[in-house]
């Protein structure tokens, strides 16, 4: 007994000196505010990558940080322990890096990880013609109608050139379309008029944008037949991973659901193309775990997380959560 409490005295003795750094606290601060990569840290604090990891490693060591690859990044995110040493060390450092203004800079150095996206949708756009729709396909999707659970809205978040439109628009009696690049959203409006989808509207905007919440949650349902505000379905397909924070976009389309609607991501699989980066690509796939706790934590119950059987490469995945119905008194 008295060797075992001398030991949780010697862990704790170990515990305070880890403690009592000022750049220990500091990092763990900033990666208790957002999970972080090696070089995002290094520019938060003014130091060099490698000095970085020489001084994390002590903290992953004991637990305090946790490590996660992402091609040949590394990101760093804090693993908070029930414990008041460890909580006044947090408190402390939030102290120092709003003293230095490095905690302020956190949400800045996160959107950053988008510019190289927004350039490239801004700058280029496929010129390809509008690749022509199977009309004997497109004809039978209405039998599959009925068996939705709600029809009469959907959202197309990233909507891009329209890709997924033609599968959409016979199945809803509206679709909304949203894209923040105008540039590709004029070139998706020339493409439903050659599709003729006339049920679907475009606007330009993101999925977080205010004004669209209220537009989605102030419809009312039909004369006579009152519905449930909000949409039935909402589809994220192939834009996660451009996004800084994708677990911000999928709290954002959860809220412009109504209760029983579905939420539809479509995206990589984990893969190692580093060549990707040059074309915005800020992530490189995704754990399946991942987008089904990123689900779960918008308080939507996981349907299905699943490969998807297409020719695109990195391979595609499908995650699906619904948001529960409301309790009945």
């Amino acid at each position: 007994m008295m060797e075992y409490i001398k030991a949780m005295q010697t862990a704790r003795a170990d515990l305070f000196r880890l403690l009592g750094d000022e750049d220990r606290l500091r990092l763990l601060a900033l990666c208790a505010e957002e999970e972080l990569t090696v070089g995002e840290l290094a520019l938060l604090m003014d130091e060099s990558q490698p000095q970085i990891t020489k001084k994390t490693q002590p903290l992953r060591e004991v637990g305090l940080l946790a490590s996660r690859r992402d091609g040949t990044r590394t990101l760093l995110k804090a693993e908070l322990q029930t414990d008041v040493v460890v909580d006044a060390a947090v408190t402390e450092g939030r102290r120092l890096c709003s003293k230095d203004g490095s905690l302020a800079k956190v949400a800045r150095v996160v959107a950053q990880r988008e510019e190289l996206a927004k350039k490239l949708f801004d700058e280029h756009v496929h010129e390809a013609p509008a690749p022509a729709l199977d009309s004997l396909l497109v004809g039978w999707l209405p039998i599959l109608a009925p068996l939705l659970p709600g029809r009469a809205l959907a959202i197309d978040a990233g909507t891009g050139e329209g890709a997924l439109l033609p599968l959409l628009a016979p199945l809803y009696e509206r679709v909304v379309a949203v894209d923040r690049s105008a540039a590709r959203l004029a070139r998706c409006a020339a493409r439903l008029e050659q599709w003729g989808l006339a049920n679907v509207r475009l606007r330009e905007g993101s999925i977080e944008d205010a004004t669209l919440a209220e537009e989605v949650l102030g419809q009312a349902g039909q004369a006579g037949h009152p519905k449930e505000r909000g949409a039935d379905l909402v589809v994220i397909s192939r834009v996660l991973h451009f996004l800084g924070r994708p677990q911000d976009a999928i709290a954002a389309a959860t809220r412009l659901l109504r209760p029983g609607g579905h939420l539809a991501l479509v995206d990589h699989a984990p893969h190692d193309d580093e060549t990707l980066r040059e074309q915005g690509h800020v992530w490189l796939g995704f754990e399946p775990a991942k987008l089904t706790n990123w689900i779960a934590v918008a308080n939507l119950t996981p349907v299905v997380t699943q490969p998807l059987p297409t020719p695109h490469h990195p391979p595609l995945q499908l995650a699906i959560g619904r948001k529960p119905l409301r309790a009945t008194a």
